[in-house]
Formats: C-alpha cells, structure tokens, sequence
C-alpha cells in the first residue's frame, strides 16, 4: 500500500551581510564645494541548502508502473541532491561628489568585488549635472553592473520521474553545472551576468512652482542565465556512455537541464514625470503626472534555452506604456484624500508551458484604466483613519486567450500587469506616539 503523506525535503536560502561605511570630505581651490568621499566594505555569504526528503517520497512505490518514482506531483529530494553549498565574496568601494562649479556637480565611484567561485569583477559608475539656468539644469549617468550566479543556480540537483507519448517512464531533472551528466552534455562554468547603463536627462522649474523631469535609459544586460534544455537521443547516449554515467540506459529520452549564460537584452525607455501644487480653499491639491515607455529586445540566444515564445514574452509581456495621474489633496485640517489614475497600454503573451514555443501562440491583450481613492482623517495629530479602494470600478483584464488555460478556469488573463482579481477595498488605523 502507498504512502499518502510525504516530506519531499527542504530548500533554505540564508543571507548573511557584514558592511562598515564612512563618510568625509575634504577642501579643492576652486571648487564650489568640498569634495564628498564615501567608502567602505562589505563581506557576504550566501548559503543554499537543499534537505533530502523522506524515503516514501524518493523511492519506487506500488504506484510506480502509473506515476514513476516517489511521491506523485513533486518527486522528494533524493540524498546525493542534498548539501549546503556556499558562496562568499569580499567588496570595497569609494565615492566621490563635488560642486566644480556653481554650475555643474560631478560625481564618481568604483567598486571591486572577489567571489571565491567568479573571479573578481571591477565596476563603475560616472555622473554630470549641470544648471543652465535656475530653471533648466541637464543630468547624465553611465555605469556597469553584475549578478553572481547564486548557489542554487550553480548546484541545484533535481530530478523526476515522468512519462512519455507511449507510457514509458523517463526521468527528467535539473543538473549543476559540474556534475558529470551535465558535463557529458555540454555544460561549461557559468558566468556573473554584466549590464552597461546610461541615462541622460533633463530638470526644469517653472516660476509657478511646476517640476518637468524627462529621461532617457539604456540598460544593456550580457549572458543572461537560463537552463538549457536537452532531450537525450542517440548523440547525447554516446556522449554519456563515453563519460562512465552509471545507469545511463535511464537517461534514453529523458529531458535534462543545466543553468548556462543563455542570452542577452536590452531595455531602452522614457521616464517623464509633472508635478504642480494648487491651492484649494484653505488647502492645496498636488497633482502628479507620471509617463513612462519602455522597450526590451532580447539577442544572442543560445540554442535549446529560451525559446521564441519566452523572447516574446519577455519583450512584450510588459506594456510599453504606463500612466499614473494623482490627485493628492491636504485640507490643512486633519483631513486628506487621494484619487489615482493608472493606465496600462496594451500588451502581448504567448501561451507559456502550453503552448508550442515557436512564437506562433502570441496574443494581445487591450489596454486597461484603474481608478484609485483614499480618504485620511487624523485625529488630536495622534490617530488616523484611512479608507479607501485599489480598482474601484472592479476593472478586469481581457479574457484569457489560451484555450488550455481557460479549460482549468482562467476566465481574465493570467498575465496580467494589474492581476485579474478585480477591485479591493480597505479600511486601516494607525497611531503614532
């Protein structure tokens, strides 16, 4: 008789961060200002455990000619899976900030990382910002970037047993990089992703007391991690009898995985952003408009990673537009409230795990307003009382276009940027002492 209740095992992520930062400055002749100096250093440890589950959950049951290995749904983590694995690295950075003119300020820092798995990486980051006038000034920044592989990425061990098209029992699973079936079938060390940046951009205050700020980005992000995905024929059979992997025969028609730097993006975009301040009675109303257009290419794809429906849906799943306009009202008398209006342009999504992968599933979805309100009543400066709705006229996104998703229920779209459970409203007390 089969178990009902297993323990698959345990995953556990335990940060541990030691910094000490400072601050001083010092004189330059001729300068408009002393010259701001921050420094510092920073020890992390980043540790990623994985507990092996029960033996019900890992072993073969009086079930397994219908559901394979272990416990149906998500097979336990079997003992050679489990282990802490480490990483630690050591930072040091400085800073520098000064007025050179009345004018124009500068700004720089640099930053020096070791990791015991990744070498050593060298970043920077430069500034500019210049006053034309009192009203216009101009703002530039450019600067590199990086992201570790984290231990999970790099150890992770996995796997699961399913069935194919006729019923055989396969497994399939998730490999470290330095394990030697992801080795036999090409794996090689994984490394730290690195982004290059710059926006350049523009500060303007009229006489009325109306803030204009615009800006242009650029982000460009190399060797992207994702798995690989393989499904082991015949050449991969060989390269894996070739490398002594016990028990290869288990491993015909399985589909494996190991991390890899599988791609590069792109994201480009402007921000702009209005503010203005009307007097209202014996209050003021601060009106917000904010805008921003956004655009990520995805290239250099490396082969069985993400495939051309994923590319889609990172590039598009995410309108290019968003529009908040905000009405934010102060009485000046223990009274204030707030209407926000949030637009989302229109956006496309493929099928995801249910589609064929190939880009052809892509589909749109319409563009969507939200309506936000909030009332604040404070009271003996002590107490407030806060009552309000996110969505207020329940707005819904387009019906979900996948005929799969929709058969297990979905009725709005899943991918949603503003979720698909309608309007939300809120009552909250607070006290401040």
């Amino acid at each position: 008789m089969s178990s009902t209740t297993f323990k698959p095992g345990t995953l556990t992520q335990e940060e541990t961060s030691l910094n000490a930062d400072f601050v001083t400055e010092f004189e330059v002749e001729g300068f408009a200002s002393a010259v701001n100096v921050g420094f510092g250093f920073e020890y992390r440890n980043e540790t990623y455990t994985i507990g092996a589950g029960d033996v019900e959950s890992t072993s073969t049951g009086p079930t397994f000619a219908q559901f394979g290995v272990g416990s149906d749904g998500f097979q336990g983590f079997a003992p050679e899976s489990a282990g802490s694995f480490e990483s630690d690295s050591w930072g040091t950075y400085i800073d520098f900030e000064a007025d050179v003119s009345e004018q124009l300020t500068l700004g720089s820092a640099f930053r020096f990382e070791d990791f015991d798995e990744f070498d050593s990486t060298f970043d920077w980051k430069l500034s500019a910002r210049y006053a034309i006038s009192d009203s216009l000034a101009i703002r530039a920044t450019a600067n590199t970037g990086f992201r570790a592989p984290t231990p999970g990425q790099v150890n992770t061990l996995n796997t699961t047993t399913t069935a194919d098209s006729t019923g055989r029992l396969i497994p399939s699973g998730t490999f470290p990089v330095g394990n030697p079936v992801a080795i036999a079938l090409g794996s090689v060390e994984l490394e730290p992703e690195e982004s290059t940046s710059f926006t350049i951009g523009a500060v303007f205050e009229t006489e009325g007391g109306t803030s204009i700020t615009l800006d242009y980005y650029d982000i460009e992000i190399k060797d992207r991690l994702a798995l690989r995905n393989i499904t082991v024929g015949t050449d991969e059979m060989a390269n894996l009898i070739a490398a002594g992997i016990p028990n290869v025969e288990t491993l015909d028609g399985s589909n494996l995985n190991y991390f890899v730097n599988a791609f590069d993006s792109n994201v480009s975009g402007i921000d702009l952003a209005v503010t203005h301040d009307f007097a209202l009675g014996e209050g003021k109303v601060q009106v917000d408009f904010r805008h921003s257009y956004n655009k990520q290419e995805v290239s250099n794809v490396n082969p069985n990673t993400i495939n051309a429906s994923r590319a889609a849906d990172l590039e598009d799943q995410v309108p290019n537009n968003r529009t908040v306009v905000t009405f934010d009202y102060d009485s000046g008398n223990h009274f204030s409230a707030l209407l926000r209006i949030n637009h989302y342009g229109e956006w496309d999504s493929s099928s995801g795990l249910f589609g064929p992968g190939d880009g052809t599933d892509i589909a749109n979805y319409g563009a969507e307003t939200l309506f936000d309100i909030e009332a604040r009543w404070t009271i003996d400066d002590t107490y407030t009382i806060t009552a309000g709705g996110d969505n207020i006229f329940d707005a819904l996104p387009d019906a979900e276009q996948d005929g799969t998703l929709r058969f297990l229920g979905a009725e709005s779209a899943l991918t949603s940027p503003f979720g698909f459970n309608g309007g939300l409203w809120y009552v909250r007390a607070t006290a401040s002492f």
